[in-house]
């Protein structure tokens, strides 16, 4: 993996990221919805990869051009270069720090493994409390699950390594309650109702898979957040389902109860499970979500559309390659126009010829016979040796020096490597043809920059739109934190009233029995009978001894009940406490 790969897997992955959250948070408001959106963006990411080696490449020219080296500059055959100057001009100007692929590469695999390794201990772990819980017996627990199919009913266990009730597994999957959850046996059916929405809708699965997409695109924080939001969402869209077989006040007061205890972010139940347990920044959420109406059906056209923007936005973006921009060679110096012929230099003067020979006199042309030109010698034979080879002349004597060299042509005129001469009018033609080609290439060149400068633009308008999502989301998960330490607060206020009010009626009770253990030691009292008798009668009453020696008898089994009521009651007070 080079640098170029990452810094492109970067910016895709942020892009599809960016697309998922943001539909999911304008598109709906419903949490079921929301959450097919975002696994529909997990998917995209994991398939990123695979789109990108399928597709047909298109470069997209946003790095630096490097430049070839320097060409050496045309000059004259006869003026002397040094050679501290040929290799300063031969010399690149700059150069781009390319870091070793081996090295970038191992440093994803680092992280790769790492979260990777982590999802793999957390599964371990998971796996190995189940098989070390005890099952439930608990008919509370077990009656939600009764009118489940055989084949449908997930495995429901009792851990005391967890916090709070969780499931995981594909379906019918596993369920298991921490000890402090199972003796509540009234938030039973609110507990299960949450549990077995998330296995009917496969949110491990997507957990799972949403860990791999972290995994693969670990040095990416909007893959982290896509993350943690669809864990979010998930839960959210768990309540509204189970609200549709749970009272709604009842299964809040049991989300209440259970964010006394949430699950630390470290957990192995966190990271490779479903908890129910709600922390103080989403419990102000769900608790929102609980008791508004929204409907937990789901709204095909408006998932489509979502998961059809995100494919429009994806698939072409898989395709783009971030390649160098393509380096430009500066253009030729303009080729000056033809001098007139007027202005055209005066020719060198012609050396002097050599002095001929003085003629023969004609008279001894005249008495002179030439003789016939002598026949040419026969052909060596084959192996004769060479003749010698004749003297050589004597070298003629030198000419005069050469006058000066004519004045230098005007400013402008094209001259070769070795002399100069003018340009011809293709010659020109030629240049002027460079020159607009170099123009071409310069406006391509600038048009090139400025796309980039605008996809720079963009993407920094959406990483300051994702800056400005995040604080938001932290002010709201402040607000929900301080709603959920009131909320505790008033619980354990009202929990210790509760306590106290049971605790006085138990006394009271206890008084009541002892009341009416001394009442019927009185009516035993004949006395005490005739008193009443007379008293009854004068209030318009009429009670007869009979019914007194009765109540007599009553009233001592009535006191031991009253002091059983009294001691269940007081019971129930420390329990609470």
């Amino acid at each position: 993996m080079t640098w170029i790969l990452l810094i492109s897997l970067l910016a895709k992955s942020s892009l599809v990221a960016a697309v998922g959250l943001a539909c999911a948070r304008l598109l709906t408001q419903r949490a079921v919805e929301r959450v097919d959106i975002l696994r529909a963006a997990v998917c995209l990411l994991l398939a990123l990869p695979v789109i990108m080696n399928l597709l047909p490449a298109m470069s997209l020219p946003l790095l630096p051009a490097a430049p070839p080296p320097a060409l050496l500059p045309a000059v004259p055959l006869a003026t002397p270069v040094a050679t501290a100057d040929l290799a300063a001009s031969s010399a690149p100007a700059w150069s781009w720090p390319r870091p070793g692929a081996g090295l970038i590469g191992g440093l994803w695999l680092l992280g790769f493994a790492l979260v990777v390794g982590r999802l793999l201990l957390g599964l371990h772990t998971l796996n190995r409390w189940t098989r070390q819980g005890r099952a439930v017996s608990c008919p509370d627990w077990l009656a939600p699950l009764e009118r489940l199919s055989p084949e449908d009913r997930p495995g429901l266990v009792s851990s005391d390594r967890i916090a709070g009730p969780l499931s995981w597994g594909v379906a019918p999957g596993f369920v298991l309650v921490d000890p402090a959850s199972l003796a509540e046996r009234r938030a039973a059916p609110a507990i299960l109702a949450h549990e077995l929405a998330h296995l009917r809708r496969h949110d491990w699965i997507f957990l799972v898979l949403s860990r791999l997409a972290v995994a693969m695109f670990w040095f990416n924080p909007l893959v982290w957040r896509l993350h943690a939001v669809l864990i979010e969402r998930s839960e959210e869209a768990a309540d509204a389902v189970a609200l549709e077989t749970v009272d709604r006040a009842l299964y809040a007061r049991a989300l209440i109860g259970l964010a006394a205890s949430p699950v630390p972010p470290a957990h192995p139940a966190r990271i490779a499970a479903t908890a129910m347990a709600a922390d103080a920044r989403t419990l102000k959420t769900r608790i929102a979500c609980i008791m508004t109406n929204t409907s937990a059906r789901r709204r095909p056209l408006t998932v489509v559309l979502a998961v059809a923007v995100m494919a429009v936005v994806a698939t072409p973006l898989a395709a783009l390659a971030v390649t160098r921009q393509v380096w430009v060679a500066p253009p030729p110096p303009p080729a000056p126009p033809a001098p007139p012929a007027a202005e055209a230099p005066p020719a060198p003067p012609a050396p002097p010829a050599p002095p001929a020979p003085p003629a023969p006199p004609a008279e001894a042309i005249a008495m002179a016979e030439l003789p016939p030109p002598p026949a040419p010698p026969p052909p060596p034979p084959l192996n004769a040796p060479e003749p010698p080879l004749p003297p050589l002349p004597p070298l003629p004597p030198l000419p005069p020096a050469p006058p000066p060299p004519p004045p230098a042509p005007p400013a402008g005129a094209a001259y070769s490597y070795s002399y100069f001469r003018y340009a011809t009018p293709e010659e020109q033609q030629a240049a002027t043809e460079a020159r607009a080609a170099a123009a071409e290439a310069r406006r391509q060149a600038a048009d090139a920059r400025r796309e980039a400068r605008h996809a720079a633009e963009r993407a920094r308008v959406d990483a300051e739109q994702a800056r400005a999502n995040a604080e938001q989301a932290r002010a709201d998960g402040e607000w929900a934190r301080r709603i959920g330490e009131q909320a505790r607060a008033e619980a354990a206020r009202a929990m210790v009233k509760a306590r106290a009010q049971m605790a006085q009626g138990a006394v009271q009770m206890r008084q009541g029995a002892q009341q009416m253990r001394e009442e019927a030691a009185r009516l035993r009292d004949p006395a005490y009978r005739a008193k009443q008798i007379e008293d009854n009668r004068a209030r318009g009453n009429t009670v007869t001894d009979a019914e007194l020696r009765d109540l007599s008898n009553r009233l001592p089994e009535q006191a031991d009940d009253l002091e059983r009521q009294a001691d269940k009651l007081a019971a129930e007070a420390r329990q609470a406490s």
